[in-house]
């Protein structure tokens, strides 16, 4: 009703949508994961001889930070013997690390104990990487896959 003349309003006011004379532009695409473009990965395998200590060698670029995110490998020995892994980095101006990582028994699989390591680490080199298997037995043969994962920079 119009307050005014009293009569019902008959007429409504037709409103048009804008609609934008040109496309929007587009978003640049964004990279997914800055350090994919440098990534690392890197495996290595080795037939444990019968010893106390057997080291795996990385070979690492030379001349740049390797920053190492996550490491994982499989050690099989005889039935009821251990084993322990332990992973060392290094620096060109002689400064080292050393990390123990643990080994989680999975199991006996044809008469070998199978242990398994998965770690998430930040640890860091500019040219050193090893592994050690350490084992209690230096008699018996074994086996140890060692994967790294990471990125230089």
């Amino acid at each position: 009703m119009d307050e005014e003349t009293g009569s019902a309003v008959t007429s409504r006011a037709t409103i048009k949508p804008a609609v934008p004379t040109t496309a929007a532009p587009a978003p640049k695409p964004a990279p997914c994961d800055a350090c994919a473009a440098d990534a690392y990965l890197e495996w290595h395998d080795a037939e444990l001889t019968p010893s106390y200590n057997v080291e795996i060698s990385f070979d690492p670029p030379q001349n740049q930070r390797l920053v190492i995110e996550f490491v994982t490998a499989t050690v099989e020995v005889p039935a009821g013997e251990s084993a322990r892994l332990r992973m060392f980095t290094g620096f060109s101006n002689g400064q080292a690390g050393n990390f123990d990582l643990a080994l989680t028994p999975q199991g006996i699989v044809n008469g070998q104990s199978v242990y398994v390591a998965t770690h998430m680490v930040r640890a860091y080199t500019d040219g050193f990487l090893a592994f050690n298997i350490n084992r209690d037995n230096a008699t018996t043969s074994g086996y140890a896959l060692v994967c790294v994962s990471g990125y230089l920079v």
